[in-house]
Formats: structure tokens, sequence, C-alpha cells
């Protein structure tokens, strides 16, 4: 009988966690974390490729450097 109970609970939750999804994120502020969280990787993608383009720069200007020391 506690099986039957506990499995009703569970579906309980399931249906009001669908059911008030929005209403749920908007309490937690969820969403706002995540478009914090999107901003971040973003930023952080755009640093990494900078830096990636700094370091090729960098070793581009050392081989010249060094066929023109030669």
């Amino acid at each position: 009988m506690l099986k039957y109970i506990i499995i009703a609970l569970v579906g309980l939750g399931v249906y009001l966690g669908v059911t008030y999804k929005d209403e749920i994120e908007d309490v937690t502020n969820s969403r706002q974390m995540e478009e914090v969280q999107d901003m971040y990787e973003d930023a952080k993608d755009q640093a990494a490729d900078k830096a990636s383009e700094l370091s090729d720069k960098a070793d581009e200007l050392s081989s010249q450097l060094k066929d023109l020391t030669k």
C-alpha cells in the first residue's frame, strides 16, 4: 500500500512541476540566472577566441622577426 502512495505522490509532483513550471521558475528567479550564465559563457568564448587570435598573431610576428634576422 505504501508503494502506491509513493507512486501517487511522485506522479502528483511531476504533474505540478509540468503544469506550474513557469511560475516555479519565476519564484526561484532561475530564468534570470540562466540568462546571466549564458552571457558569462558567451563572454568566456569571446575572450578565448581573442586570446587564440592574439596567440596566432604573436606566432606570425615571431616567425617574421626570425626571417628578418636571418
